[in-house]
């Protein structure tokens, strides 16, 4: 069974996604306040956490860190709005593992927490093209880029392969089918390359992997006069 929390200051739409989720085969759902939302993940250890990223009653960031630093941490999804540019690439840079509209469909609701359930993440279109605008602007940095290319070089010819798939957006499991290898094995050289390139999860690493993969920079010549 997967355990869903849902962190939202509004009950009426914790009530609804509530509903929604616990709908569908094998997934359970709770709902708490953002004051409470760390203290609750503690206590129920949810899989999936689902989380306001602008509540009233206390920082969206705030939550989002204290989640992430708890040992064994949930996978969480920002709940967002389409005006909340911002705040999306922010959260997903610090290691959300997605982005989810606030009016996000039933079916595609359900989906995306069975998505984040895996391993994988889940972008909105908004939130996706956001984060596609934003690594075409670091491309443009010489420096990103070749900080990113001497963070992969650390990683092994089997690590690069399971980069590029993770990259692709395929969860641990499409991955061992790919390479004919065990979930467990390939769980270890996620965490490995997490490890190796300093990141959280699969949003930062394909952030870095689509980094290294960009074309030399090439910085405008400066003409010395003649003297």
């Amino acid at each position: 069974m997967t355990l869903t929390l849902i962190v939202n200051d509004d009950p009426l739409l914790r009530a609804g996604l509530q509903l929604i989720i616990e709908s569908a085969d094998r997934l359970s759902a709770r709902g708490t306040s953002g004051a409470q939302a760390v203290a609750e993940a503690r206590h129920c250890r949810p899989d999936v956490v689902l989380l306001d990223i602008q509540m009233l009653s206390i920082d969206g960031f705030d939550v989002l860190k204290a989640l992430l630093d708890l040992p064994d941490p949930p996978r969480v999804a920002v709940l967002s709005t389409p005006a909340a540019d911002s705040f999306v690439v922010a959260a997903l840079r610090m290691g959300a593992a997605g982005c989810l509209l606030k009016d996000t469909g039933p079916d595609e609701l359900v989906a995306s927490v069975r998505t984040l359930a895996v391993g994988n993440i889940v972008l909105s279109g908004l939130a996706g093209s956001l984060l596609l605008s934003e690594l075409s602007e670091d491309a443009q940095n010489s420096t990103a880029v070749e900080d990113a290319r001497q963070l992969t070089a650390s990683l092994s010819e089997r690590e690069h392969e399971v980069l590029a798939m993770v990259s692709e957006g395929l969860s641990n499991a499409d991955i061992s089918r790919r390479l004919l290898m065990g979930v467990g094995t390939v769980k270890d050289y996620v965490s490995g390359i997490f490890g190796k390139l300093g990141v959280v999860n699969r949003v930062q690493a394909a952030v870095i992997a689509d980094r290294a993969r960009q074309p030399h920079c090439m910085r405008p010549r400066t003409e010395r006069a003649a003297s």
